[in-house]
């Protein structure tokens, strides 16, 4: 047998591998880099479309914030109105002014002047015809399918079980205005139900008649309205550029007489409408941390009316009051009177609630009651609300929060705006004790409307 040092297969040599220069490496290492950064960035411009069609997410997104320019009250200086002077770069002001942020289709034709020339000639007409009434509804119905562009129908599926124990599934509708779009989200304010937007899925039924799933963005119990939104991108193409922003207008310009156009669901049935006008209106009425400004109609109304009122400019003027209507008509809130409230909603914010009604001391007052403070007399305090809760009364005079003295119902919803929620704050009052007022401190832990 042949040694196992003659057999040729088991005999190697071992070579050293030569060694890659330092500057050899260096190259090999930067070539590689920029093929892999090269890429990466094919796969972002490219699969980054694709990916956001099929990558939802269900939390707010907006990167802007929403801002509605506020109006004063005739003869109300704005000291008591809150800061806008802040830096605004970076804020979106919802109006419909900016075509690419609101989805409008650049059309020249302005349908509520239409309505204006066409009342303005029949007014001068000395035996208006047929024909001038049939146009004039004509330029109206142009005004609605404009302002229909900025409305939507939203749907709540819920679950539930009947009397044998078996779930079943029904859906509610409401309808919805859209009062602002930024880059990522479409806003839409709603009203609110108790058991509605906490324990259902949401859908928006939109114009063109996509059906896009929503969010709630912020809710307000007291006014008894929700702002919901939509991710932009859920939206097709098309349909971004069938909606529109709906413009809030200015309701301390209204005035008896005014012609109105009632939409939503002033019939009951979302998408029904109703002409009417404005037969007068209440002003400095007490509500929750606010006055408010009444808008009554000619128009019937009953318990299930809900909707908005816009006038001949397209503007919305005003809310259905959640009081319900005044002798079978529809009554509706002004718009000015809570902008702000609309606006901390679009931004994901809560307002303070303090849970009190009152009126702004007037000199009358002031000189009937014998004091010389300003402040706002307390006609009720809201059963359970942080205001009762702390030992605040009626006929106490809010005085100050937080050492800031508060002089009107105005000043005092500017605070409370400006506040975060969940807080305690020290309020005083003054309190009768039969024969004069004492001042009198309460710490009152704020809570979120």
């Amino acid at each position: 047998m042949e040694p196992a040092e003659n057999k040729p297969f088991i005999r190697e040599t071992i070579e050293e591998k030569p060694r890659m220069s330092f500057g050899k490496k260096l190259l090999l290492t930067v070539f590689l880099a920029l093929v892999f950064g090269a890429v990466a960035a094919i796969t972002f411009v490219f699969g980054r479309g694709v990916a956001e069609r099929f990558v939802t997410t269900t939390e707010s997104e907006t990167a802007e914030s929403i801002f509605f320019p506020p109006d004063n009250p005739p003869g109300v200086s704005t000291a008591d109105e809150p800061d806008t002077t802040e830096e605004t770069a970076a804020q979106t002001e919802a109006t419909p002014s900016d075509t690419a942020a609101t989805g409008e289709s650049g059309s020249s034709a302005d349908p509520s002047e239409a309505v204006r020339a066409m009342i303005e000639s029949m007014l001068a007409a000395k035996q208006p015809d047929i024909h001038d009434l049939q146009m004039l509804y004509q330029s109206m119905g142009d005004l609605v399918s404009e302002m229909n562009r900025a409305l939507v129908t939203v749907s709540i599926t819920r679950k539930g079980t009947d009397a044998f124990g078996t779930e079943y599934t029904y859906e509610e509708q409401n309808f919805g205005v859209i009062v602002a779009i930024t880059s990522k989200e479409i806003l839409i304010l709603t009203p609110y139900a108790e058991s509605g937007q906490d324990d259902g899925s949401l859908n928006v039924h939109f114009v063109n008649n996509e059906i896009v799933g929503a969010y709630t963005k912020s809710t307000d119990k007291i006014s008894g309205l929700a702002m919901l939104a939509v991710t932009v991108r859920s939206l097709s193409d098309a349909g971004r550029e069938m909606i529109k922003v709906a413009d809030l207008g200015n309701s301390y310009n209204c005035t008896a007489g005014q012609p109105v156009i009632a939409m939503g669901a002033p019939a009951g049935a979302n998408g029904s409408l109703r002409y009417g006008m404005l037969t007068h209106l209440s002003q400095d009425v007490a509500a929750m941390d606010n006055t408010l400004r009444l808008l009554h109609t000619d128009m019937s109304g009953f318990d299930g009316s809900r909707g908005f009122l816009i006038d001949l400019n397209g503007e919305v003027v005003g809310l259905f009051s959640q009081d319900g209507n005044e002798n079978g008509l529809i009554t509706a809130v002004g718009i000015s009177d809570i902008k702000s409230y609309l606006q901390n909603m679009s931004n994901g914010l809560s307002t303070a609630y303090l849970g009190i009604t009152g009126h702004t001391l007037s000199g009358r007052m002031k000189e009937q009651l014998g004091i010389e403070e300003n402040g706002v007399y307390i006609l009720s305090c809201a059963d359970d609300g942080p205001a009762m809760v702390a030992g605040l009364m009626s006929g106490d005079i809010l005085t100050s929060i937080s050492g800031e003295p508060v002089i009107s119902m105005l000043a005092l919803r500017t605070k409370l705006l400006d506040m975060n929620t969940e807080q305690t704050v020290k309020i005083t009052v003054l309190r009768s004790n039969g024969t004069d007022y004492q001042p009198l401190e309460y710490d009152v832990h704020l809570e979120r409307r």
